[in-house]
């Protein structure tokens, strides 16, 4: 639902008009329910540590809070966009105003889901904004939206889309903490937005680096069926993205850091998204460094922990195209050949 203030909005483009929209996601009964869970482990087992007799009980409660504060330890390390302080509004303001100058319909989007606040932007140029393609962006570990609200609405609109940008949880205006599920509920919630309120019918889910995994997540947990049935098109491209989180860690700090990663419940895992993609019949472009041997890397990930070499001997797995290179680096531009190929991908899919 979508309000002003404190007003509902009946009228559905009305998200086009009013000075900033606030848009609640639903949440799934397993959602809420996981939910309540949280503030009941976490508040018995402050009470346990403080209060009670340790017992069995006590001391199960004491653990999975314990774990709960592992989890976002191990976010805001691998998430540091999070952790940064300095503020960005100035910057989001001359973004903005920039792309307003060039006749760019942009806005402030408040997105919430499952009591978390995530800050976002839509941009589109005023003759696309009205022609349903948009494209769905989340960004690598150490990035904010704000930096990069101009250079993403211009890359989109070359394929004639509009852009839906959102900060993940705790980086910029966004609350919450970086945990496996608020890392990816952000970017279901703006899923949900699209279909619902914006009534998107080409919506491309692109995630660069963490970004894939925060996709990856939100992937898992979002019902298509509702967009599908009224005919919205979907596209994911996965860009220099990790197979799981816990096993690029473990590659590039040396490390056997698996089992830390699963019992503190923060993985996030592309390849399952990837085979629900696969199912759910969603094209999935995946942009990768390649090696012959797998054993180098794009200076970032290596070969042996990415999405693409993960993926490619799944049996009956469909709808994937590689694009892979070995001069593709992790923070570098496209090299041409990939970006032609990409090129042609957008176009076919926006029509």
């Amino acid at each position: 639902m979508i309000t002003a203030g404190n007003f509902p909005i009946a009228d559905p483009e009305e998200w086009k008009s009013v000075l900033r929209t606030t848009f609640t996601a639903e949440t799934s009964p397993g959602e809420k329910t996981f939910r309540v869970l949280n503030y009941l482990i976490l508040a018995t087992g402050t009470y346990s540590a403080l209060f009670a007799t340790p017992g069995i009980v006590e001391y199960a409660s004491m653990l999975l809070s314990a774990r709960k504060v592992v989890s976002v330890i191990i976010g805001y390390q691998v998430y540091p966009a999070a952790s940064f302080t300095k503020d960005t509004q100035d910057r989001k303001f001359f973004e903005m105003n920039q792309l307003k100058k060039d006749s760019f319909f942009v806005k402030n989007i408040s997105i919430y889901k499952s009591g978390t606040l995530y800050d976002a932007v839509i941009a589109g140029h005023t003759e696309t904004i009205d022609n349903g393609k948009w494209t769905i962006n989340a960004f690598g570990n150490g990035m904010r939206m704000e930096e990069y609200i101009q250079s993403t609405a211009w890359k989109n609109h070359k394929y004639q889309s509009n852009t839906l940008l959102i900060n993940g949880p705790s980086v910029g205006q966004s609350t919450g903490w970086p945990t496996r599920y608020q890392m990816g509920a952000g970017f279901e919630g703006g899923l949900q937005f699209l279909e619902k309120e914006v009534h998107a019918k080409h919506i491309v889910m692109h995630g660069l680096s963490l970004g894939g995994g925060m996709m990856s997540e939100a992937i898992l947990n979002h019902d298509f069926s509702p967009g599908m049935n009224k005919g919205v098109k979907y596209l994911s491209v996965s860009d220099r993205t990790f197979d799981c989180l816990s096993n690029v860690a473990s590659k590039i700090m040396k490390l056997p850091l698996q089992p830390i990663f699963y019992l503190s419940g923060e993985e996030l895992d592309c390849v399952s998204a990837a085979i629900t993609l696969s199912e759910l019949n969603i094209r999935h472009v995946i942009i990768q460094h390649s090696s012959p041997n797998n054993d180098k890397s794009d200076r970032v990930i290596p070969d042996n922990a990415s999405l693409s070499s993960a993926i490619r001997n799944i049996p009956n797995i469909r709808n994937k195209v590689h694009l892979t290179s070995p001069k593709l680096g992790h923070n570098d531009l496209l090299p041409q050949d990939i970006q032609d190929s990409l090129d042609k991908e957008l176009n076919t899919f926006f029509g």
